[in-house]
């Protein structure tokens, strides 16, 4: 399930309908066979250009990604789980309840703490830092650029 995001920027909805558009607007691919749920349900959305039947393998992904992350300039990011680490820390960042955020990645309490989120306790450190108790009074930007 995706939402579409107010900040078009970060919107997974309109990243998949250019990457459609692109697809098959621009390199002229031949659009699936829609009168056989069979035929177009085997179509992989990201596929090997030589056939869209067959998926891209894990690795091919991961050094997909971990290419874009380079060019992009994070030194610090690498593999196909980075949105779900970093979406958790903006989520914890933006004082999302963490049981809110287990629900959103599935995760279970220990799992979300030890491998996703910051683990800081946002309420004390705002109050040491001086902020104050109140959500909202403090945000963090991480930047992939140096």
């Amino acid at each position: 399930m995706a939402f579409r995001n107010k900040n078009v920027q970060y919107c997974p909805v309109g990243a998949v309908a250019l990457y459609l558009f692109y697809r098959f607007h621009v390199e002229m691919e031949s659009w699936p066979d829609f009168s056989d749920r069979l035929a177009w349900y085997s179509t992989k959305l990201l596929a090997k250009s030589s056939n869209v039947y067959e998926e891209i393998a894990s690795h091919s992904h991961r050094e997909v990604c971990n290419m874009a992350y380079k060019k992009a300039g994070c030194k610090y990011l690498n593999g196909t789980h980075t949105g779900r680490h970093e979406g958790c820390k903006l989520a914890d960042m933006m004082d999302v309840p963490d049981a809110q955020m287990r629900r959103l990645g599935r995760w279970d309490h220990s799992r979300m703490t030890q491998h996703y989120s910051t683990g800081l306790p946002r309420q004390g450190a705002r109050i040491l830092a001086g902020h104050g108790a109140d959500p909202g009074m403090f945000l963090i930007f991480l930047s992939c650029k140096q």
